[in-house]
């Protein structure tokens, strides 16, 4: 639907336009190209290209790869200013799935933001067991929290306590991967990180080649990963994927799949791991037994970045910020919290591809 641009005495229509596209990004909870915010906004396509352009230079929008724009970095610290006149957050919740470098760089980050903002953090392990983080959200809401943030270990199961919280007034925000029940989830945009990985493996392998994909834990944000992942593939005929298996989260759950797959004799010429860990697991196995085949994952981490400055096996990843999940997080919950009203409850981040052509240019986490 288009967007009359309001032409009242006294309004600033550049203002004026400037508000309509960023209305729509926002309602859209998902990037849009210039052709549709175009329509929405309705008027001509390089006034708002210009305006995308000014918002751009000033963080109130990101631009991605394909030309797209979602919110930018700006616009969370607006949200924060917001949130700072309004109801602050005293006491957070924060339940994640295992003590592994991208749950700390997470929990980092939210001791950073807590500290901040003058609250305090509960932060605990769920140990890959869905009754347990179960356990810790009753906790947390037996504790009082303003606020719970969850790092889900299923994306199926944790409905019960969310409805319990929801009953106590205190908002649930999933972040890392969407699961059912949360009121708000705060993630990266996984679909395009796979996506981003199959073109770095079809780069590398060429026309031909043989693909092993290793998946991770049953929560949405691996699902989109794999279906990205495919999306590239299954446009390169001759490429084709000849064997699936599913670990972890972590190095010793990729070093399993692995020598699963040596084990049956599966034969392939790369490989795509849900995360990083994963990857450098299977890499570890698979060099040993003289199968150092390139490997593409998700996430960003310094250890997977070592090994791409190292010449592979790991040959890509599509980096997340996991900084910003937990601070896109703390934005939506505390205007959950606060009573603001939170017109999407949907961020997705845009991830970023690491490989030898910009390696040295990317600051890695953890």
């Amino acid at each position: 639907m288009t967007m009359p641009v309001a032409t009242d005495r006294g309004r600033v229509p550049a203002v004026v336009r400037a508000a309509a596209v960023l209305q729509a990004v926002s309602t859209a909870g998902r990037p849009v190209g210039l052709a549709e915010l175009t329509l929405a906004v309705g008027a001509p396509k390089s006034s708002v290209m210009g305006v995308c352009h000014a918002l751009t230079e000033e963080r109130l929008l990101t631009r991605g790869a394909d030309g797209s724009y979602i919110l930018g970095p700006r616009v969370l610290e607006f949200g924060s200013a917001a949130r700072a006149q309004h109801q602050s957050l005293r006491s957070i919740g924060f339940s994640y799935p295992i003590d592994e470098p991208f749950f700390r760089a997470e929990i980092k980050a939210l001791r950073e933001e807590t500290s901040r903002i003058g609250a305090t953090a509960d932060i605990r392990s769920a140990e890959l067991d869905t009754a347990r983080q179960v356990s810790d959200v009753a906790r947390f809401i037996a504790d009082g929290v303003d606020l719970v943030l969850v790092e889900p270990v299923t994306s199926d199961g944790l409905q019960e306590v969310f409805a319990t919280a929801r009953a106590a007034r205190i908002p649930v925000v999933a972040v890392g991967s969407a699961t059912i029940g949360a009121d708000a989830v705060a993630a990266t945009d996984n679909t395009k990180a796979g996506a981003l990985a199959g073109a770095a493996l079809v780069r590398v392998l060429g026309a031909e080649g043989r693909i092993a994909i290793v998946g991770g834990t049953p929560i949405t944000a691996n699902a989109d990963r794999v279906a990205g992942f495919l999306s590239v593939i299954s446009a390169n005929p001759g490429l084709r994927v000849v064997v699936t298996r599913y670990a972890g989260l972590d190095e010793i759950s990729g070093e399993r799949a692995a020598l699963e797959l040596l084990e049956e004799g599966a034969e392939f010429d790369g490989m795509f791991a849900s995360n990083d860990q994963i990857a450098l697991g299977a890499a570890g196995v698979l060099a040993a037994a003289g199968r150092a085949v390139p490997i593409v994952s998700v996430d960003g981490g310094r250890m997977a970045i070592d090994q791409i400055l190292a010449g592979g096996p790991l040959a890509a990843t599509a980096a997340q910020d996991p900084g910003g999940l937990v601070r896109a997080g703390l934005e939506l919950g505390a205007a959950l919290y606060g009573g603001l009203g939170v017109g999407r409850r949907s961020v997705y981040l845009p991830p970023r591809l690491i490989d030898t052509l910009n390696v040295g240019d990317y600051q890695p986490w953890g």
